[in-house]
């Protein structure tokens, strides 16, 4: 997964680029009287955040944000002024524009396609503008997490700005043969200084966006286009040659992306000796 940077505006600048369309609506003015409210939440956010506090910030917010009277004000303002009109639409797209090679920060493979509120902001309508609080993501992702609140630390969700997932592998993928051809199965394993809640995290941010699943289908295709390469350099230069060039593949992707999808399949091709003695040719 790559994270993208923070935004480089506030919710300040959000409620200004909708000003035109605040202007059209009889509580638009009132609604903006509440800025110095968002401001400091906006604060509090990114203090949690950075501190690793953001959960506890959450849950003390939950109760009162959903009862918040400005609630369907926020969530209109949200839809109708950021999404679809142009001075807000412009700070949409900045943040569409923010995921690293346009790939979904949260699965690290499909391209972006929507923003996520990482507190929903059907619970959290005073941080529905606040740009920390909206990550590009793709569809699946986004449709796959759940709208409720975590109250478990060890299922909390990744926030994209504020954890630090290293540059340490810790997605890993075997290679092996099924249904008459070749795939492979992906897991995820924590470095062992982790502390467990993070671990645990990683396990929960695995399991809940399906992710070995959705690899395992991505691969069919990644396989199929290097087949006849990996047999041809097999047939003439044997199995270890296929092992140290795959492998060398391998190190250039880690060090693009220790965690890609892709640098996980070509460790695991490179330490398969089922597939580097032909195992590829299967089917």
């Amino acid at each position: 997964m790559l994270w993208p940077p923070k935004p480089g505006f506030t919710v300040r600048d959000v409620l200004k680029a909708c000003t035109t369309w605040l202007d059209t609506q009889d509580w638009g003015g009132e609604l903006r009287t509440r800025l110095p409210e968002l401001i400091a939440l906006e604060e509090r956010y990114q203090t949690a955040g950075e501190a690793g506090r953001l959960l506890a910030l959450l849950l003390s917010e939950a109760d009162s944000q959903k009862k918040d009277p400005d609630k369907g004000r926020f969530h209109a303002v949200y839809e109708t002024a950021l999404v679809d009109r142009a001075p807000g639409r412009k700070l949409y797209d900045a943040l569409m524009a923010s995921a690293v090679h346009n790939l979904c920060p949260l699965c690290g493979y499909q391209p972006v396609a929507q923003i996520d509120h990482h507190a929903p902001k059907a619970s959290f309508p005073l941080w529905a503008l606040t740009p920390l609080n909206l990550v590009p993501t793709c569809g699946p992702c986004n449709q796959g997490k759940s709208n409720k609140l975590a109250v478990e630390a060890a299922k909390e969700a990744f926030h994209p700005y504020f954890d630090d997932l290293g540059e340490e592998r810790w997605l890993f993928a075997y290679v092996h043969r099924a249904n008459g051809g070749v795939t492979a199965t992906y897991f995820v394993r924590a470095p062992d200084h982790w502390p467990e809640t993070k671990s645990k995290r990683l396990q929960h941010h695995f399991a809940s966006h399906k992710l070995a699943d959705r690899y395992a289908k991505a691969t069919s295709s990644r396989l199929s286009n290097r087949r006849r390469r990996d047999v041809r350099l097999l047939t003439s230069s044997g199995p270890e040659e296929l092992r140290a060039s795959i492998a060398e593949e391998a190190a250039s992707a880690q060090e693009a992306h220790p965690n890609s999808m892709e640098t996980a399949l070509l460790h695991g091709l490179a330490t398969c000796d089922w597939y580097l003695n032909g195992g590829m040719a299967v089917g």
